[in-house]
């Protein structure tokens, strides 16, 4: 099985929307992603999943491109109110819960792939700058913070990003390479 039929494989168990497979030429990157990041999320400069402290943009780009496939996912929330914070947290979270459920079966068979999900909100306040990471094995960087144009990436790839106004829509990106001979996930 390869790993593309694995990932796939272990997402149709999952409450998934839509899924894409990609190489990493269809990944659009930008070193201009920080500048969205910076006027508009309140997390930019405090968040240790976040600019400035997750690295430099270029380490990050350098980093997916490290990989040359990925696998784009989505998850679809009705919710009464789709503009309330206190409710897109709370979708976040089960996103994020899946994410981690799919990166732990994952991780079971292979452990060279790269996960980029919807940023750190696992602490109501991050220790961000002044002390590490209390959940370090639970966060996700965002795909912003790597360079990622998300949205340029949906239209380009034909994947929905829009489901009507009492909908929260997120997404999870995992980049893996290929291999000939990866004998442990058969």
């Amino acid at each position: 099985m390869t790993r593309k039929e694995l990932i796939e494989t272990i997402l149709l168990e999952h409450p998934i929307c839509e899924y894409y497979f990609g190489t990493k030429e269809e990944m659009i990157f930008s070193d201009k992603a920080w500048a969205i990041c910076e006027r508009d999320c309140e997390r930019y400069g405090h968040c240790w999943t976040c600019p400035p402290y997750c690295g430099t943009i270029e380490e990050k780009i350098a980093k997916c491109q490290q990989y040359d496939f990925f696998c784009l996912y989505s998850t679809v929330t009705e919710t009464p109110n789709a503009w309330e914070k206190a409710a897109n947290l709370r979708v976040k979270r089960q996103h994020d819960d899946l994410t981690l459920a799919i990166r732990d079966e994952l991780v079971k068979k292979f452990s060279d792939f790269y996960i980029l999900s919807t940023g750190c909100t696992e602490c109501q306040v991050c220790t961000c700058p002044d002390a590490p990471c209390r959940f370090p094995e639970k966060r996700f960087f965002s795909m912003e913070s790597h360079g990622v144009i998300v949205i340029e990436m949906l239209d380009q790839i034909g994947m929905c990003s829009n489901y009507g106004q009492d909908t929260v829509v997120y997404f999870t990106m995992i980049l893996f390479n290929e291999v000939q001979d990866d004998s442990q996930n058969q």
